[in-house]
């Protein structure tokens, strides 16, 4: 072989081990990224597939496994443990399991306004919350709207006495409730008011409209994960916030819809029905006091007012710090 050909083949050669320990390193320094969502699989989980299908994950680094859930309370408990590095809850939760020791902070909110409250049917003449004595309501003892469900009655000025409250699992109070039983239930009013969409025509009455401000969905993690990784968790809130943004602001509703529907299949989920839901929250992604700021940002007055719910509620201690719950130190404020 003569000598330029020699060196030739081995300068290809090295290009070519060169690529293949970079391509190597590449996939080896891919962070992983474990999520574990707040149930299984509807509309607001949208935002999650469209971020991993546009490898918008990818780009940044991070290997992400998203895996369905079964409630707030075990996403909670995952995610204190160290199972899980992000998950998806209901944020009213989170005080309360603060309180009991879980060091687990809010990252993010994606609905700042809370949408709990009780869900009533058309057909059985609830004009205000004090229609609600005389009638058979559906609450679970479980689910994070319950805690409230006292001062909500009080501050309506409702006789707790002359409701007829059934204490049911939270499948089937849904699924009863739909199905015709009852004449209310209490649960996230947006995602079970869908006109077209929810079996049973609905409307609701909010928690907000007395006062009882509590967040809804957001992302939480670790106190460790968030100390110790924060360029993972800036990465990952920074994808998903430029997911959200695309889906309510971009026109990427339905692609995000077509993604969840993708990597969901065994679900056999309908797509009307999965951007009904997503539109129905849109109202509840902001408060008035982050109406100006970006999608996902936590107002530092909001959680203060969360806090003196539960606290006046009995539900955390006394002196609670709202700054200790939660952190915007992934999310720019402009």
């Amino acid at each position: 072989m003569p000598f330029s050909s020699f060196l030739h083949r081995a300068a290809v050669l090295t290009v070519s081990s060169v690529c293949t320990i970079a391509a190597v390193n590449g996939a080896y320094a891919a962070e992983p990224v474990k999520v574990r969502l707040d149930f299984l699989p509807y509309g607001l989980h949208a935002p999650f597939y469209l971020a991993k299908e546009r490898g918008w994950f990818t780009e940044q680094g991070l290997d992400v496994t998203i895996e369905d859930g079964n409630g707030t309370g075990p996403a909670l408990a995952l995610v204190a443990g160290g199972n899980y590095d992000i998950a998806q809850i209901s944020l009213g939760a989170l005080p309360i399991a603060r309180d009991k020791g879980m060091p687990v902070k809010a990252i993010a909110a994606v609905l700042g306004k809370g949408d709990f409250g009780a869900v009533v049917a058309e057909s059985a003449n609830i004009k205000s919350p004090k229609d609600l004595e005389g009638k058979t309501v559906y609450y679970s003892a479980g689910s994070v709207e319950t805690p409230f469900i006292d001062t909500y009655l009080q501050r309506a000025g409702v006789d707790k006495s002359k409701v007829n409250l059934v204490n049911i699992d939270i499948g089937a109070k849904i699924s009863g409730y739909m199905s015709g039983q009852g004449d209310a239930m209490f649960a996230p009013v947006s995602l079970y008011t869908i006109r077209g969409v929810t079996p049973r025509a609905s409307r609701g009455m909010l928690f907000t409209e007395y006062g009882i401000e509590v967040p809804s969905f957001g992302l939480v993690a670790n106190e460790s994960t968030i100390a110790k990784r924060p360029k993972v968790l800036g990465s990952f809130v920074g994808v998903f916030q430029r997911a959200w943004v695309a889906i309510k602001e971009g026109g990427a509703i339905d692609e995000g819809v077509a993604a969840l529907i993708k990597n969901r299949p065994q679900a056999k989920l309908d797509p009307a029905v999965m951007k009904a839901q997503i539109e129905a929250v849109y109202p509840f992604l902001k408060t008035a006091a982050t109406a100006d700021k970006p999608m996902l940002w936590m107002a530092p007055s909001d959680w203060a007012a969360t806090v003196k719910v539960m606290e006046s509620a009995k539900l955390i201690k006394a002196g609670t710090k709202p700054e200790a719950i939660y952190t915007n130190q992934f999310i720019a404020a402009k």
